[in-house]
């Protein structure tokens, strides 16, 4: 029920080994066990220069977040916007969608994907 930063499941490596496109450094890190509960909470961070990649994500769920601190260029489709820290989004992740930091400041987003996409 309870996590401490420790415990949450470091899902970095499945991002980068699903999308080869991807440029600088994206950590993600889950709380518990996202099939059980057919909800993944994601901790996101971007260091400045990291892209999910030009080829854009799409998957089956429903994706939201909120950014905690610093910026993201987020696209969805063709809607492009640059959010800061309090801004958040809620979208359908079957549109093709990108995160991009495009600042000189780590970002970071927690997140909520239902069902789980990693």
């Amino acid at each position: 029920i309870f996590f401490t930063p420790p415990q949450l499941r470091d899902l970095t490596s499945q991002i980068y080994s699903q999308n080869s496109g991807i440029d600088g450094k994206i950590a993600l890190k889950q709380v518990g066990d996202a099939r059980t509960h057919n909800l993944q909470i994601l901790h996101e961070s971007y260091e400045p220069g990291a892209d999910t990649g030009e080829d854009m994500l799409e998957h089956v769920a429903s994706e939201g977040g909120v950014v905690v601190s610093g910026e993201i260029e987020l696209t969805v489709g063709d809607r492009v916007a640059i959010l800061k820290a309090g801004d958040a989004y809620l979208f359908s992740s079957q549109e093709p969608h990108r995160f991009r930091n495009v600042s000189d400041r780590t970002a970071t987003v927690i997140s909520a994907c239902t069902p789980p996409y990693l």
